[in-house]
């Protein structure tokens, strides 16, 4: 059996321990390996050659001395007890690598895994730490290592929640500050908002000044010139608009009314007048112009030249009012009037019983009856004239819905 030493350069030839003496051939052996001197010639089977080595008996650290020593005692006691003492070197030199391997292995583990749950900061000095705690590379022989195995996670951890809780504590100091500020600056805006209305409101420069008015003919100018007064001076951005275009509509004649408001300092009157259909005169002597819907427009003393005259004594009604049947209906019968037939007309006429009739040139009558149902009534009207041409005829009565002619 042979049995190499740590450095691997030699090859020792070792015999089991025994319980007897060493024989002769051994001892002859031995004789013949010693020189004299006290050094040992030690075959190097690996090399091929001898080689001289004196043994270190204090330490013997690579434990060739004590393999001669056991070959060369003649003590079987003491030989079985160096042939011990080394088995028990050998298996302290091995549990020695095994608890290095083993917290080498730890000290990775808890390096992998705090550098995955720690910050950035701790992981570092997690990293330190592990740096410090791994063993040296060379002990002496004979030295047990003392390992200290740290867990410090929880120190990262902790610091890192405080980090963090006053990081939080700031962001929401933030916020409402953030808060506030806008809230004042809401306010402020408010406030200046008011200021500069409030100025405004009170300041010539925004005064009317100017009021224009278009679509005039004959309203009233008199009333149209009072509504414009009252809006002259007036802040334009309090200027009462809405008071305006009531007072304008309140005009007979005005249909519809417009009152809009120009920055700086101009106010536009937009009016629209209502058309006159016909004008018939009252008990007073006074005509009376009235409109589709039997509105008196306006009460003048003479006559109008390019509107119908609807004969009857009507009532006395001022300007503003609506007439009632058959004056309201003689008016819509005219104005219901084909072209044709209203360049015939020469003027309409009411009974006292509310019957309407038309006289057309050629001195032709056409009696239309109780004022209803004229959408019949004129086309029945429309065919007769056309079925009878040219012959000679005085009275067209349409008031039953059919033409009679005489």
């Amino acid at each position: 059996m042979t049995e190499r030493d740590d450095q691997g350069n030699f090859e020792i030839p070792v015999d089991e321990p025994t319980e007897g003496l060493v024989d002769a051939d051994i001892e002859a052996e031995l004789a013949a390996a010693f020189d004299g001197s006290g050094r040992v010639r030690i075959v190097d089977e690996s090399v091929g050659s001898r080689a001289s080595v004196t043994p270190e008996v204090d330490g013997d650290p690579t434990g060739r001395w004590s393999r001669l020593r056991r070959r060369v005692t003649r003590d079987p006691e003491e030989a079985a007890a160096v042939r011990q003492a080394e088995i028990e070197q050998r298996d302290e030199r091995r549990a020695e690598a095994e608890v290095r391997r083993t917290e080498s292995d730890r000290a990775r583990a808890t390096k992998a895994t705090k550098t995955s749950v720690a910050t950035k900061e701790s992981a570092t000095s997690v990293r330190a730490s592990s740096r410090r705690d791994e063993p040296s590379a060379v002990l002496p022989r004979g030295e047990r290592r003392r390992v200290v195995i740290k867990d410090d996670t929880e120190v990262p951890a902790k610091v890192s929640g405080e980090a963090r809780f006053r990081q939080r504590r700031l962001n929401v100091r933030r916020q409402e500050g953030r808060r506030r500020l806008w809230w004042l600056i809401v306010a402020a805006s408010a406030v200046v908002a008011i200021l500069v209305v409030l100025l405004l409101l009170t300041s010539p420069i925004l005064s009317v000044r100017k009021v224009t008015v278009e679509g005039v003919v004959y309203a009233d100018p008199e009333k149209v010139g009072a509504v414009v007064a009252s809006l002259k001076g007036d802040p334009i951005l309090t200027a009462d608009l809405q008071g305006a275009t009531e007072s304008l509509e309140a005009i007979s004649w005005v249909e519809k009314a417009r009152v809009s408001m120009h920055l700086p300092s101009r106010v536009h009157i937009e009016i629209v007048e209502r058309r006159p259909i016909a004008f018939y005169r009252a008990v007073d002597g006074f005509n009376r112009v009235i409109d589709l819907d039997g509105r008196v427009l306006d009460v003048i003393e003479g006559d109008l030249v390019d509107y119908p005259f609807i004969g009857g004594t009507g009532p006395n009604l001022s300007a503003g009012d609506l007439v009632g049947q058959p004056f309201l209906g003689a008016a819509q019968l005219i104005n219901a009037l084909p072209r044709d037939l209203r360049v015939r007309l020469v003027t309409a006429a009411v009974t006292p019983d509310g019957e309407v009739s038309l006289a057309l040139t050629d001195e032709v009558d056409v009696l239309f009856g109780r004022p209803e149902g004229f959408q019949e009534k004129l086309v029945a009207l429309v065919n007769a004239i056309k079925r009878e041409g040219s012959a000679r005829y005085s009275v067209i009565d349409v008031s039953s819905g059919e033409a009679s002619v005489r």
